[in-house]
Formats: C-alpha cells, sequence, structure tokens
C-alpha cells in the first residue's frame, strides 16, 4: 500500500476550530474542552483512515514486541484521545498554566553540568509525549537558552495559534527546512555561545527523505533521519535525549547523554553515527513501551520493501 510522507498529509482542522477549543478551556476549564473533543477524536477516528491504520498498525508492532494487547478500536481511540489532551497540554504550557511544579526532572545535571561549562549541545527530541512542556525548565534552569528547530509550515494552522497566545520564555523556536552551510554556521554560533539547540529524529527530512538509515524498531526496519546526528558531528556537541511524557498527572521529563561531543576523525565518523542512531532508537523503544499511547506519528512509519 502506497502511503504519503508524513509532510505530504494536509493539516486537517482550522484555526477557528482550534480557537474555539483554547475559548471552550477558558471558560470551562479542562471539562468543557474534553467535552468538545469527543466529537473532534470521534470524526479522526471515522473519516481520517490513514491515521486509524497508521496508529493500528503501531499498537500492532507493539504487542509483537512487548506487552501491549492485542490493538482493539478502543485502543486507537485512546491514541488519538491522548494526542487531543496532549494539544490542551501545550496551550497550557504557552499560556503559561504548567510551571516547573507540574514537572518531575530526571538526571537533569547533564544539562546543568554543561551550562557550569558554558557548553551547548543538541538535544534530540520525538513525537513521544510533549516536549513542550519543556518550557517550564527556563523556571527551574534560569540560564537555559533553547532553540527548537521545526518545520512550520507542516502545522502552521496551530503553530500560528500558539504564536497568539504564548507568553514569553527562554525558549524560540526556528523553522529550518534545509540546514546548508549558513544554517549550520548559524546553529554552530549557537552552540559556541552555550545554548541548547533541539531537533525532532523520529521524522524524516521533508525535503530529502532519502537522507535516512532503515534502523530496528520494535523488531522491524524503520526510516529514521540522519540529519540530526551528522549536525551533532558537525557542531562537535555533546548529544542528549529528551523524552517529556505524562506518568500519573505529572509530567516526566528524562536527559540521557549519548555522547560528549569532540573532534571525532573522519574514519571515525560512520560508525558512531550509526551507533548513535540506534542508541537513539533504542531510547524510543524503551519509552513507547512505557507510555505506548503517547507516540503520536499518524502516518505509516515502518518500511516497506514494495514502495
Amino acid at each position: 500500500m502506497n502511503t504519503p510522507h508524513w509532510s505530504q498529509l494536509k493539516e486537517s482542522g482550522s484555526v477557528t476550530g482550534m480557537r474555539i477549543l483554547l475559548f471552550a478551556h477558558r471558560l470551562g476549564g479542562d471539562i468543557l474542552f474534553r467535552v468538545l473533543l469527543f466529537p473532534v477524536i470521534g470524526f479522526y477516528v471515522i473519516f481520517q483512515r490513514h491515521s486509524y491504520v497508521a496508529s493500528r498498525e503501531y499498537l500492532q508492532r507493539l504487542h509483537e514486541f512487548g506487552k501491549f494487547p492485542p490493538p482493539r478500536p478502543w485502543h486507537i481511540f485512546r491514541h488519538f484521545w491522548n494526542f487531543g489532551v496532549s494539544l490542551l497540554d501545550k496551550l497550557s504550557v504557552w499560556t503559561g498554566k504548567i510551571n516547573i511544579g507540574d514537572v518531575v526532572l530526571h538526571d537533569k545535571h547533564v544539562v546543568e553540568d554543561l551550562l557550569a561549562q558554558k557548553r551547548g549541545a543538541l538535544l534530540l527530541i520525538s513525537h513521544l509525549g510533549n516536549f513542550e512542556i519543556c518550557q517550564a525548565l527556563s523556571e527551574e534552569i534560569p540560564d537555559l537558552q533553547l532553540t527548537v528547530l521545526h518545520h512550520t509550515k507542516h502545522a502552521a494552522k496551530f503553530n500560528h495559534l500558539l504564536d497568539q497566545t504564548r507568553s514569553a520564555a527562554s525558549v524560540s523556536l526556528l523553522q529550518v527546512t534545509e540546514i546548508d552551510m549558513a544554517m549550520a554556521m548559524q546553529l554552530g554560533e549557537r552552540i559556541g555561545t552555550g545554548q541548547f539547540l533541539a531537533m525532532s529524529a523520529d521524522r524524516v527530512a521533508i525535503n530529502n527523505p532519502s537522507s535516512s538509515r532503515l534502523l530496528s524498531f520494535m523488531g522491524h526496519l524503520a526510516p529514521f533521519p540522519s540529519g540530526p546526528f551528522v549536525l551533532g558531528l558537525v557542531l562537535q556537541a555533546p548529544v542528549i535525549t529528551v523524552f517529556c511524557i505524562k506518568e500519573a498527572g505529572r509530567y516526566h521529563v528524562y536527559f540521557d547523554t549519548l555522547w560528549e561531543g569532540g573532534e571525532v576523525k573522519r574514519a571515525d565518523r560512520a560508525g558512531l553515527m550509526a551507533r548513535l542512531m540506534q542508541q537513539y532508537v533504542g531510547r524510543l523503544e524503551y519509552h513507547c513501551q512505557k507510555t505506548p499511547l503517547q507516540w503520536y506519528n499518524f502516518y505509516s512509519f515502518w518500511h516497506r520493501e514494495q514502495q
């Protein structure tokens, strides 16, 4: 079955609909938001067939790989539901309703030690959980300056709404569709001044899908982008995975250093990059098993030879 690249999937919904949900939350809190969210999720489950199939495939992989039960329609609905609630979390972050008291930091010394050395780092994030929660880190770690590299074009409507609602913070958004020499130099300057960059490493590039490697993910081959890892080696910056997931009503942020950074001999680069990529995938597998309904990649993810 031929399925579109994730960047080719049209953004559903509208700014008006999102504003209605935001207004509903301001008016009636979580309860009214969830009441209005229910028919929205029902629409997605019924009419967004490619997303439904992708969710079922992911949950089936989890079942084969771990302890998740055989996926049923209600599991898929809950998967979509969690995604909808995560949008509420995003809005709550940008409007300042979630603070560091709602967040549990694990191994935060990984970041604090680098800040003490005035060193920047590359944070590898994913579509698991809710990375936007990390904006609350500015309260706990005030010296942290973070730039999130993202593809605004794909989520223009939602990002437009966030731009109108978010409060000031030490987190900035930078649209990047291609990392050329000029962009690499700009990012290098930020790293050199002790800033942190965050980049998703679980979706292949919009304009260069061939720049990826097939890696074993939950027992099956799947393409992962090599760009973030190439960037880390070029910048010679520490590479750290960050996962922010919701557990028992609180947000848990996990830091894990994959590489300390530094100069790498040309002959060693390919081997190091391969190790870093597989380690990242291993961490993603681990956290997906812990919180299986919080990975929000609703498109055909795994490799198919016939395509």
